[in-house]
């Protein structure tokens, strides 16, 4: 498989859980879920969401407890993007905590108070 196949679908399937998980999730644990980026296998066996939640400052035990819901909600999301899009193999998806963003922001605040 090509890599530019791979990073098609990987962009169609973070547009798609987006869209499924603000949408036609009625569960409010997952309302403020935004999924950052998705990155799927070379064999286009497992897709890798990150995610982040917004408006609340997230520790890793609530990340924790997002993880679990997702983890359960992940086989009905899979299913309603194999009726959605046309490839002949949905990904398997796990769900994964972004800590880029939060990484980001700790480099910011240090760097802020070096200035200091």
């Amino acid at each position: 498989m090509s890599t530019n196949r791979s990073e098609k679908i990987a962009d169609l399937l973070k547009k798609e859980i987006s869209l499924i998980i603000s949408n036609e999730i009625k569960d409010p644990r997952l309302k403020n879920i935004n999924v950052t980026a998705v990155k799927v296998s070379d064999d286009i066996g497992i897709a890798t969401a990150f995610y982040t939640v917004i408006g609340k400052s997230v520790k890793k035990d609530d990340s924790e407890i997002d993880n679990e819901i997702l983890k359960k909600f992940s086989g009905m999301i899979r299913s309603k993007i194999a009726k959605k899009i046309k490839i002949r193999r949905v990904p398997k998806i796990i769900f994964r905590f972004d800590e880029s963003i939060e990484y980001s922001e700790n480099i910011e605040n240090l760097l802020r108070n070096l200035n200091k």
